[in-house]
């Protein structure tokens, strides 16, 4: 009885921290909650992203790749490139690397080893225009049948956390320009699953997890003629529809193709 009492007294304590098997937070269907954070879109947000890459059968590319950025983002709206303003660090090839990733909507810069490079305002140009005139991005659409994984809390707000495994054709079809852009002949196939975090009260989207692998067509020269690529995506959103300041760096800016050249001189692969 004595430890009985003991139990109950500590669950009251600590249901706010711990929950005590309980919830101060009404439970929501998991489909309602994927609608609602649909409804919102995140037009502006700091965003925290750790993109992890496995590439598998290339010659060209061994080890893993990871890559992880931090910083504001406000989205392009559908219409172009989003504008962002990441510090950025990188491992590949047993390499670190760290710097910085600017996007003003209409140029785009990396600073890496103390130079500054430009993309150009044409070459962005070109790639607003694709972005305009391709299907509009839906990751509602990426979950399958969903499921509850218990509460959150991320990005600053107490969310309610969801998985479901995903509906490879949808994922294909909305990263298409992303996997052409890399050089994939042909449709891939994706598998895997996604968790996202949706806030109780504001039903927005403020963690997404993505853990997919990417079968690449036969006879693709993607990545020295990868046969697939796992893929692991933890973004986390805070401050949502919050001004995010974004400005285009200062000093010597030099032409992109500089840093191609370099990069070619040392052997690595440019897709």
């Amino acid at each position: 009885m004595r430890s009985r009492t003991i139990l109950a007294i500590l669950c009251v304590a600590g249901v706010n921290a711990a929950g005590c098997g309980s919830s101060s937070h009404e439970t929501v269907k998991p489909e309602a909650m994927l609608d609602a954070a649909a409804a919102h879109p995140i037009s502006s947000a700091q965003t925290d992203i750790d993109l992890r890459l496995q590439v598998r059968g290339s010659s060209a590319v061994s080890g893993p790749l990871r890559v992880r950025l931090s910083g504001p983002y406000v989205s392009g709206g559908n219409r172009g490139i989003p504008r962002f303003d990441w510090r950025m660090s990188a491992s590949a090839l047993g390499f670190p690397v760290g710097g910085h990733l600017v996007s003003t909507g209409d140029n785009a810069y990396l600073t890496i080893y103390g130079s500054t490079y430009e993309v150009g305002t044409e070459a962005v140009a070109a790639a607003n225009e694709q972005v305009g005139q391709a299907p509009t991005v839906e990751p509602r659409s990426w979950f399958g049948r969903a499921r509850l994984d218990g509460d959150g809390h991320e990005g600053g707000e107490d969310c309610e956390r969801i998985s479901a495994p995903l509906r490879g054709d949808a994922v294909a079809r909305d990263i298409e320009l992303l996997t052409a852009g890399l050089g994939v002949s042909g449709t891939p196939s994706v598998s895997g699953r996604a968790t996202a975090c949706v806030g109780y009260d504001d039903r927005i989207l403020h963690q997404l997890e993505v853990g997919a692998v990417l079968g690449i067509p036969p006879g693709s020269t993607a990545l020295g003629g990868a046969t697939s690529l796992a893929l692991d995506l933890d973004v986390e959103i805070s401050d949502v529809g919050e001004p995010q300041e974004i400005s285009p760096p200062g000093g010597d800016i030099r032409p992109i193709r500089d840093l191609v050249l370099t990069l070619q001189d040392l052997g690595v692969p440019i897709p």
